[in-house]
Order: structure tokens, then sequence, then C-alpha cells
């Protein structure tokens, strides 16, 4: 019967994340996120537009609140195209031997790493709007978990099926 070990490490010993190694994702996602983006913005002015003519035409002003609600959506706006603009280029896939890691972020940046062998199943998803710009996004599932572990969006579609079916060959291996 084998002895029960549990060693302790160095942390410098422990193999890193160089920042290099990660491959970034395709500029048809960037153009994705960036049709996201004007949508919504154009939605959400469009609608403090309407907000404004009305409040005009009804009072002959503005009232405080219509100056606070278009505030908060140039604020916003500004505050998602800092993160949409210098976010993309850190964003990136590390596929290493035995696991698989995603950074993304700019104001808060994460890093996320699932373990091969602790993956129970994946899935690569497409809506019609990805479709559109042939992405995808690829889920990692680990056991104890009600939802994905890893989400990778953005991914080209062909590059997230190959590394799909690599996984899903490990994960039925004994």
């Amino acid at each position: 019967m084998p002895v029960f070990s549990n060693d302790s490490l160095r942390i410098d010993a422990l193999p890193s994340l160089i920042e290099t190694e990660f491959e970034g994702l395709p500029q048809r996602y960037r153009s994705l996120r960036a049709a996201v983006y004007a949508g919504v913005m154009l939605v959400v002015f469009a609608a403090i537009g309407v907000l404004m003519y009305f409040e005009w035409t009804a009072v002959n002003t503005l009232r405080w609140g219509v100056w606070v609600a278009l505030g908060i959506a140039i604020a916003l706006g500004v505050v998602w195209a800092i993160e949409e603009i210098k976010g993309f280029p850190l964003r990136g896939v590390l596929v290493r031997e035995h696991d698989l890691s995603y950074r993304s972020g700019f104001f808060k940046r994460e890093t996320v790493t699932v373990p091969f062998n602790r993956i129970q199943h994946s899935e690569v998803v497409q809506g019609p709007v990805a479709r559109a710009f042939d992405v995808c996004t690829l889920k990692l599932y680990t056991a104890g978990n009600s939802g994905a572990n890893l989400r990778v969006p953005g991914m080209d579609v062909e590059r997230a099926k190959r590394l799909r079916q690599q996984l899903d060959e490990r994960v039925s291996q004994p």
C-alpha cells in the first residue's frame, strides 16, 4: 500500500504562465465586440435623445435627472471603450501539456487555468451573431460545478473544434 506524501514546494519552483506565450484571439472577434459596443451605445443614446426630446417639449427645459442619465451613459461608454481598446490585446489562450489557460481584462485582469485531467466535458457554442463573424465560445466543464469553469469567447471555429476534439480524447483516456 503506497504511503501518502504531501511534500511542500517553493512557489519559485512551479512552472509560470509566460505572458508572451498566450495566443491572441482573431481580429474578427474584435470586430464583433466593436459592433456590439456600437449597437448598445446607439440604443442607449437614442433612448436618452428621445427622453430629452419629450422632456424638452413637455416642460421646455431639461431636469437634472436627464443630465444625470446622460452623464452616466457617457461615463460607462468611455469605461467600456477603454476596456475594449486596451483589454482586447490582453485576451489570449495558452495550451500547455497538462492544462489550458485563458487571460482577459484590462481593469480587472483575470487568468483562469483548467487542468486537462479535471475536465468532464466541453462544448463549442456559436450563436447567430458569432456565426456571422465566424467565431465561437469554447466552454470547459469540470466536476462539481453547475456552470462552465472556463469560457473562451471569440475563438476561431476550426481551432476550437480541434482543441475540443483533443480535449475529449484526453478526457476519454483512463
